[in-house]
């Protein structure tokens, strides 16, 4: 192994390490737009120079017409829209989202006929099972966690063609009931995927880069609060894993450990299992396959659970008054939450590959865990 590849490595592992610290503390305190969250203005000055260093590797990658779509920048369920054909960065996803959801009339408008309610409109609002509404936000946890900044490179390795076919098709139920053309070719299939991504480590002036880093997550990881100290003082301004992550990258930057990234749990295998958490079934720790998530897709299927477009003079429904069987969304939610589950699909399709997620995709993970998320999650009472 050459010193320049070894240079490479150590670079891509601190930048592992590093971002794993900045995506788990969750609340972004550190930003100058943030009220800061109690934290010395010295550690977030640090927060703020180790993102900028981070970032480094960002610089010059603007997508290219004709360029395969990177796992760990792009999406890979499609393309960018208009005449050029190119890939849709993480940010441009965020972006293009959140102004759909921003101009969204909604699924209701108040009418005083037959009687004053709010009635959900024909072609802005889908109805969807509340059981079904259930299954389809069910991926999120475990994309936002693949999406995770820093995470190694991984390759799927399971036996998952059914749950991506399976997932796929639901988003495709979701664009049936808004009248769109169904069905779509599957995301794996379609789209153009690179095969090699693009490194933290490919900058310029290898050496003095990998320097700026090691200084500047060294700076932002030295004075974080150790597990002890955050329960005796009772401030949990610092997230806990955000702590235990300060830790691992010490060790690294010390040479006391090689590790650079842990899963949420050390039986975890991400190109078998699902990655945001194990099950605890008699109290022993079980990691769950991503295959066996088909099955509550195939338990909706089952049932004719599916969405549908909502009758004439439907209004709308009430949690508080005990109609839970059923949720309305927006049609632009609907076709947001189509597109993830879609992502979801190309993904965990077998033999889907991805190199060392990219700092780019932090606000991504954010906007599918508490932006829509937390959302489409609140239609169904959590």
């Amino acid at each position: 192994m050459s010193g320049q590849t070894k240079l490479a490595d150590a670079y891509d592992a601190v930048y592992s390490a590093a971002s794993r610290m900045m995506w788990v503390q969750q609340d972004r305190v550190w930003r100058l737009d943030s009220l800061g969250g109690g934290w010395p203005e010295e550690l977030r000055q640090a927060w703020r120079e180790l993102e900028a260093a981070l970032s480094v590797s960002e610089h010059g990658l603007e997508p290219r017409a004709g360029e395969p779509s990177d796992p760990t920048r792009h999406l890979i369920s499609r393309r960018a829209a208009g005449p050029i054909d190119r890939p849709v960065t993480f940010p441009e996803a965020v972006g293009e989202w959140k102004a759909r959801m921003a101009g969204d009339p909604g699924p209701y408008e108040p009418r005083m006929e037959p009687y004053p309610d709010d009635y959900l409109v024909p072609g802005r609002a889908v109805v969807v099972p509340e059981n079904h509404m259930l299954t389809l936000t069910g991926p999120f946890q475990d994309l936002a966690y693949r999406l995770a900044p820093g995470r190694p490179p991984v390759t799927i390795a399971g036996d998952t063609a059914e749950l991506s076919r399976l997932v796929h098709e639901a988003a495709d139920g979701l664009r049936e009931a808004l009248g769109t053309s169904v069905p779509t070719p599957h995301p794996a299939d379609a789209v153009s995927v690179a095969r090699v991504s693009h490194r933290p480590s490919d900058v310029d002036d290898l050496q003095v880069r990998y320097e700026a880093l090691a200084r500047a997550a060294w700076h932002a990881s030295e004075n974080m609060p150790t597990l002890e100290d955050i329960r005796e003082s009772g401030d949990y301004s610092v997230d806990p894993a955000a702590s235990k992550a300060a830790q691992v990258l010490q060790d690294l930057l010390a040479g006391r450990s090689g590790v650079f990234w842990r899963e949420r749990h050390e039986l975890i295998d991400p190109r078998v299992h699902t990655v945001s958490g194990v099950d605890w079934p008699e109290g022993r720790p079980v990691p769950t396959l991503i295959a066996a998530e088909a099955n509550s897709f195939e338990l909706s299927v089952a049932a004719g659970l599916k969405p549908s477009a909502p009758r004439a003079g439907q209004r709308r429904f009430y949690r508080e008054k005990g109609e839970l069987e059923k949720v309305a969304i927006s049609a632009v939610r609907a076709e947001i939450l189509a597109e993830i589950l879609d992502e979801y699909a190309a993904r965990i399709h077998p033999g889907a590959e991805s190199g060392f997620m990219h700092l780019s995709a932090y606000d991504l993970t954010e906007f599918i865990t508490s932006g829509i998320g937390r959302e489409l999650h609140e239609t169904v009472g959590f």
